[in-house]
């Protein structure tokens, strides 16, 4: 008999315990979204990441996604990338894949450009010269670019897709 209530109390102990404490993380509400930022650098993820606030939470709801990366391409790119952890992208994982893959394209663009970059100092205003590479840069280098946000879709056949919005810093010589 005191075995039937030693079991039924630990069994009342096991019921209370597992609906009283989350056995998984909370769900993150499935829907397309714009991500804002403050203006952040590109060309140094560290000191990106650490301007922006909540960088544990998680942003996008999915492991997998593509990245379009369109400015300052004349041929975009859409490039495969993957979260860290199953329940997908943390603010900062989402800007240092941004930010890395950014690096990329201009490292790839480097390698396989025929026509180079002209000197910082031969450009005067026009800028960075288009290059003839693997996805055709213009108008600016990596330093100049800036991340404020980033929007996300996922499409009815799942497919997530990421579109960072990038765009120059004002030069300080054009502001004066």
């Amino acid at each position: 008999m005191t075995y039937v209530v030693l079991l039924l109390l630990g069994l009342a102990a096991i019921w209370w315990w597992t609906s009283h404490v989350p056995v998984s993380p909370p769900k993150v509400p499935e829907m397309s979204a714009r991500i804002p930022f403050p203006a952040l650098r590109i060309d140094d993820a560290t000191t990106a990441i650490a301007q922006i606030d909540k960088k544990d939470e998680i942003v996008i709801p999915h492991e997998y996604a593509t990245l379009v990366i369109k400015f300052p391409l004349t041929k975009p790119v859409s490039l495969a990338v993957s979260a860290s952890i199953p329940e997908g992208f943390t603010r900062a994982e989402l800007v240092r894949t941004i930010c890395e893959q950014y690096e990329n394209v201009y490292d790839i663009e480097e390698a396989t450009a025929t026509v180079k970059p002209l000197p910082p100092e031969e450009r005067a205003r026009l800028g960075r010269n288009r290059t003839d590479g693997l996805y055709g840069i213009w108008g600016h280098d990596l330093p100049e670019l800036v991340l404020t946000a980033v929007h996300w879709t996922r499409s009815p056949d799942a497919r997530v897709h990421i579109e960072p919005h990038v765009e120059p810093r004002p030069r300080p010589e054009l502001t004066a």
